[in-house]
């Protein structure tokens, strides 16, 4: 009679592994379409803070409605409106995280994080005086 050979430990581990690989990045690609649409809306107010530009992040902040867009668009000077883009990072760090394409950055300086779609730091609560201050988080 002929021994049925079992495939070793090693081997089922790596297939495993391969499979949580394939499940998790199948679910990483899943945005809905109204998170795509706030990040790409929370881009464009990162960019106009971290260029230290007002009139472009409270237009920005248009787009967003609701209660993010609102306290952006209602800031009077770039230290209110980066506050309001502070508590909006911590909606979109939760969305981003993990997805193709976003990048978290922490300011250590600051103790900030946000969300950017470049890897070049472009900090948004320094603007122009601390616009390279930070790092991707791993």
């Amino acid at each position: 009679m002929q021994q049925t050979k079992f495939p070793s430990k090693a081997l089922l581990g790596f297939a495993l592994a391969a499979l949580l690989a394939v499940v998790t990045a199948l679910q990483a690609g899943s945005l809905s379409a109204n998170d795509r649409e706030f990040l790409a809306g929370y881009e464009r107010v990162r960019a106009a803070l971290a260029a230290d530009d007002l009139a472009g992040a409270k237009s920005a902040g248009k787009s967003l409605g609701p209660p993010f867009g609102f306290t952006i668009w209602n800031s009077r000077n770039l230290d209110e409106a980066r506050q309001a883009f502070g508590k909006m990072s911590a909606h979109a760090v939760k969305i981003a995280v993990g997805q193709p394409g976003y990048y978290v950055i922490h300011c250590p300086m600051l103790n900030k994080d946000w969300v950017q779609t470049s890897r070049t730091v472009a900090n948004p609560y320094g603007g122009k005086d601390m616009v390279s201050c930070g790092e991707i988080k791993k």
